[in-house]
């Protein structure tokens, strides 16, 4: 049962997804000061972010706004890539 507990698990750190992938925030592992720290940035459990650029600092894009993180912050956030086509950020979508 371990096993396939395993194969379910999707989740991957921040600092090792590429640029241009979506995904949504799982979990934080880091202590509280770094977890408000992110908060305050907009990056908390459900929240979709997208990567822009990789290294130190670490870019997403959250709700429209581009931020920095810390290699080290950034290893300290599991996302799950979104499903293709599932990150349209409301802030930034226009329709017709």
């Amino acid at each position: 049962m371990a096993m396939k507990q395993m194969a379910k698990t999707t989740e991957q750190r921040l600092d090792e997804l590429p640029p241009g992938t979506c995904a949504v925030v799982r979990r934080i592992d880091t202590e509280s000061e770094g977890v408000q720290r992110l908060k305050a940035l907009g990056i908390c459990l459900g929240r979709r972010v997208e990567v822009l650029k990789t290294g130190d600092p670490l870019i997403v894009k959250v709700f429209g706004s581009r931020i920095g993180l810390s290699a080290s912050l950034a290893a300290q956030v599991w996302l799950e890539r979104c499903r293709p086509g599932d990150c349209q950020d409301p802030a930034t979508s226009k329709t017709g």
